[in-house]
């Protein structure tokens, strides 16, 4: 009813199911901003539909939902090269091969939410190899990564600003970071 529509938000809502996420894919080919947050019917499947659809897409919320995998991520990569925003916190399922799909595809990644998620020390290192140019504000809470790589995460990337790393056994100090980048911000501070 809605075929130009830019912006939903349909996280939580539980009548949301495959059926009506594979009619918003076909119908919202003008989205550019996607709030899936949470739901059950959300599938690596469900994705590549809507993905496939939705080429516009630079925002995208998929936290917490368990049908998230790296293949999501892959195919994120494939059909949305652009996107700029991307949280996938809380899908336990995604790791480091996600990351490394996403990081050699979508290279305009400003912020990026893998907090709860299977990412580790190789993760973070792709994403200071290949997204150091645009992003801005990345978490990493309740991610199992070194020292060294939070390092070199805010060395290579000189336009982040926010790293979120609640519940990360190795955080930085404030001097290491400012050694490294003085513009960045690290929760929790140290």
């Amino acid at each position: 009813m809605c075929p130009g529509l830019k912006h939903l938000n349909v996280g939580q809502v539980p009548k949301v199911n495959i059926h009506s996420l594979k009619v918003m894919a076909s119908q919202l080919k003008c989205l550019i901003s996607l709030n899936l947050t949470g739901l059950q019917a959300v599938t690596d499947a469900t994705v590549d539909t809507l993905l496939q659809n939705c080429v516009k897409l630079q925002n995208l919320t998929l936290g917490s939902c368990p049908g998230v995998t790296d293949l999501t991520l892959h195919n994120i990569s494939k059909y949305t090269p652009c996107i700029r925003y991307l949280d996938v916190s809380g899908c336990k399922a995604v790791t480091d091969a996600g990351v490394q799909s996403l990081t050699l595809g979508c290279r305009r990644l400003e912020q990026l939410d893998l907090s709860s998620t299977g990412t580790g020390n190789r993760g973070v290192t792709l994403l200071a190899n290949y997204c150091s140019g645009h992003l801005h504000t990345v978490k990493l809470s309740f991610c199992h990564i070194t020292l060294d790589n939070i390092l070199k995460l805010c060395r290579h990337c000189k336009r982040l600003r926010v790293l979120h790393l609640y519940g990360c056994a190795h955080l930085p100090t404030e001097r290491q970071i400012r050694d490294v980048n003085t513009t960045v911000k690290v929760y929790p501070v140290t």
